[in-house]
């Protein structure tokens, strides 16, 4: 389900390698203790998302933390290997303007999975929520 679709474009300070397009998107994520969490994302690019949530502290997940993820697209998803390499917790000075959770950097993606995360992107850009 897309809540706000548009083109983030990079301004100023902000050191991402591409635009971000906004989303709202179930992920779900799974790491080294065997258990899956969902989230859901606040933006995507063809680099990684952000993984929103409120209790950043309940999760084992930090910096550095590689983590297998789904992101889902209706009835089919992207699957691909992610880094954290943010995290924005509450109370921080982050906080006060910005949602809290994750950034992840897409590590590992094969070629059928980064076909589809470029049509998403190329769907979402032009407006159009997933399938």
């Amino acid at each position: 389900m897309i809540l706000d679709v548009s083109t983030d474009v990079n301004g100023p300070g902000n050191h991402r390698e591409t635009a971000r397009i906004k989303v709202d998107a179930f992920v779900k994520v799974s790491g080294g203790n065997d258990r899956e969490y969902v989230f859901r994302t606040r933006d995507l690019s063809d680099g990684g998302l952000f993984l929103y949530t409120k209790v950043t502290h309940i999760y084992p997940i930090k910096i550095g933390s590689r983590l297998t993820l789904e992101l889902y697209d209706y009835d089919d998803y992207i699957a691909c290997t992610v880094v954290v390499v943010r995290v924005v917790e509450p109370g921080s000075e982050e906080s006060e303007q910005y949602p809290t959770g994750f950034g992840v950097k897409i590590a590992e993606i094969d070629e059928t999975n980064r076909e589809r995360l470029e049509s998403m992107l190329e769907r979402l850009g032009d407006g159009v929520a997933p399938y």
